[in-house]
C-alpha cells in the first residue's frame, strides 16, 4: 500500500492539488482527477501545478507524473517496487538542487552533491 501512497505524495507534488477536492467530484480523488485528464499533452500540461513559473521544468514534472501514475496503477502487482520507484526517479533527474549562494556553501563545497549524498 505505501507505494500507492508515494504515487499519490507524487501527484500531490507535480499537481499542487491535494489528493481530495471538490472539483473532483463525489467520491473522486487525485488519482482519478489525474487519469482522466491524460488524453493528450495539452490536457497534462493543464494538470501540472500552474504555479511553477518555469516552463524548462515541464518535461521533468511530466516524468515525475508518470512515477506517480505507476504507482497509483489500480492492480497493485502491476505497481513497481519502490527499489524501482527510486531508480525511475534518478533516471528522471528532474531539476538539479542549488542553494542561493551560487551552488556552493561557504567552503566551496557543492550544495547538490551535499544533499544527494
Amino acid at each position: 500500500m505505501y507505494i500507492h501512497s508515494s504515487g499519490v505524495v507524487l501527484l500531490e507534488l507535480v499537481t499542487g492539488r491535494k489528493p481530495v477536492e471538490d472539483e473532483y467530484g463525489e467520491g473522486k480523488d487525485i488519482v482519478y482527477w489525474v487519469s482522466s485528464n491524460l488524453n493528450d499533452r495539452e490536457n497534462v500540461l493543464k494538470v501540472l501545478d500552474d504555479k511553477v513559473p518555469c516552463e524548462y521544468v515541464q518535461d521533468d514534472m511530466i516524468k515525475v507524473l508518470k512515477v506517480g501514475i505507476l504507482c497509483t496503477t489500480k492492480l497493485p502487482s502491476l505497481r513497481p517496487t519502490m527499489q524501482e520507484v527510486i531508480k525511475m526517479l534518478t533516471d528522471a533527474d528532474p531539476c538539479t538542487f542549488t542553494s542561493p549562494n551560487n551552488n556552493s556553501d561557504k567552503n566551496g563545497k557543492d550544495f547538490s552533491a551535499q544533499f544527494l549524498s
